[in-house]
């Protein structure tokens, strides 16, 4: 397929990024498939000769060493889930924009 078809493309005709897991630190997040977040896990919950770095491959390619106690979370995530997020957060905005009083100087 040529450059060109593929800038012809428009976002609904692209597929989704679809079903990954996530595993967040303090400074940074990966996308991860099923298979490494349940590696990260295991690592994670195992109470003797925990190890000190966990190994990962995002669904990039991109390999990464992270420290075992920066690990934050480790969760699913779903289309139907970040679907639902963005609703929940446009019917949030909605409301507080309609609470808003006509003199309100806040945004």
């Amino acid at each position: 397929m040529s450059i060109i078809k593929q800038k012809q493309e428009t976002p609904e005709q692209r597929s989704g990024p679809g079903d990954y897991f996530v595993v967040q630190s303090e400074y940074t997040t990966w996308y991860v498939s099923a298979a490494t977040a349940a590696a990260v896990g295991r690592a994670l919950d195992r109470r003797w000769f925990r190890p000190r770095w966990i190994k990962l491959m995002d669904l990039n390619g991109s390999r990464a060493w992270v420290r075992a106690e920066r690990v934050e979370a480790v969760f699913e995530s779903t289309e139907h889930q970040r679907a639902r997020d963005r609703e929940h957060g446009y019917l949030r905005r909605k409301e507080a924009h309609a609470d808003r009083r006509w003199d309100d100087e806040e945004y």
